[in-house]
């Protein structure tokens, strides 16, 4: 038979957890009323692995860079553009990042040393849900990027393997750069 010392006990500890979750579905609620929605930005963890362990984000080599003024692919050292003066535009491609809902590659335009454009060039559409999601979080990282500067990004909520892809292959892209 349990005593009545450790029954009540076992009620503080069972009170404090139902406590600790019905604080949790409130602020999930509070978020959401925010306007945030399901997709909301939250701090980056590291770049080289996802929140709670989750392995970072496998890449395979890219054609490298290329130059939205030239055409045709570029010769070694895979930078493209004209390299005259400090203000050339330059465009970094980064390497495809796979995860468990499809490849992300991202290509990267520089002037100077200033990140001015940055776009998707594969995101996650094999399944009606994974093209959504791309939809709406490539405009959000894109902003982040545009933002930061460099790789270190928020990752949007409700999307963590594809922003892990997207600032995986952004990163090499940016290594390209020096």
């Amino acid at each position: 038979m349990i005593s009545a010392r450790t029954l009540r006990l076992i009620r503080r500890i069972a009170g404090t957890a139902a406590a600790g979750a019905i604080l949790a579905v409130l602020v999930a609620m509070y978020l959401r009323s925010e306007g945030t929605g399901a997709l909301t930005t939250r701090p980056r963890a590291s770049t080289s692995s996802g929140p709670g362990g989750e392995p970072a984000p496998r890449t395979t080599p890219s054609s490298g860079a290329s130059a939205s003024s030239a055409p045709g692919p570029c010769a070694p050292p895979r930078v493209c553009g004209s390299q005259t003066g400090s203000s050339a535009k330059v465009t970094y491609t980064g390497p495809v990042a796979e995860n468990p809902y499809g490849p992300v590659q991202v290509q990267v335009v520089e002037e100077g040393s200033k990140i001015v454009d940055v776009k998707a060039l594969q995101m996650p559409t094999e399944h009606a849900l994974s093209q959504e999601i791309s939809e709406k979080v490539a405009p959000m990282l894109r902003t982040e990027v545009l933002q930061a500067q460099n790789a270190e990004i928020n990752i949007v909520s409700g999307a963590t393997y594809t922003s892990e892809s997207f600032a995986s292959s952004l990163q090499g892209a940016l290594r390209q750069a020096g």
